[in-house]
């Protein structure tokens, strides 16, 4: 996420791609719908209808996709009036602001973990298997005798300074950014 600073529409996008697979529904598919929700050049949205015409899906895996996105907070909709049945009829558009809240919070849920694991990598001295690369940390190789449990061979310590320092570089990075995102959705 991080290494994607200029270009927030794909972190969007995995994301949805992580929602639908999560949901059972097909991540392209639900792909090319935010997409046709997305367009800044409809300002009335899109029905049901619209997105069938456009894409050849069908009614209820558009529908459900686009309950999907709501339910994420991605897609909002307005009610409207059928000109011609009189019935009601829903049009979809994504909602820019609450997509700024939802990605801020996705960077701070990964900035967590990423800080998680660094203090793992930090605090921990690890040894490695030098036929099959398994990896152990002290405590680990310790209670198996500096042996991998997979093949046997002796375990070499690993120097993971470079992991340390990847790590830091990234969590620095995507501090900076969320720093940046807050001040343009908070406007401070």
């Amino acid at each position: 996420m991080a290494g994607d600073e200029e270009n927030p529409m794909k972190d969007l996008e995995m994301f949805i791609k992580e929602l639908a697979e999560k949901n059972d529904v097909d991540p392209q598919k639900a792909i090319h719908i935010f997409k046709i929700i997305s367009d800044p050049g409809n300002t009335e949205g899109y029905s049901d209808d619209d997105i069938e015409a456009l894409t050849g899906y069908k009614q209820a895996e558009i529908r459900r996709i686009l309950r999907l996105l709501y339910d994420a907070r991605i897609a909002r909709y307005r009610k409207g009036i059928h000109p011609s049945y009189g019935v009601a009829r829903y049009f979809w558009s994504v909602d820019s602001n609450s997509i700024n809240y939802m990605l801020l919070k996705r960077k701070r849920e990964v900035l967590e973990k990423l800080k998680q694991r660094l203090e793992y990598e930090s605090s921990n001295e690890f040894y490695r298997c030098s036929r099959d690369g398994s990896r152990y940390t002290f405590n680990e190789a310790y209670h198996n005798d500096f042996r991998c449990t997979r093949c046997g061979s002796l375990l070499v310590l690993e120097d993971n300074s470079a992991i340390v320092k990847a790590l830091r570089e990234v969590v620095e990075r995507l501090e900076r950014e969320i720093e940046e995102d807050e001040r343009k959705v908070y406007g401070s």
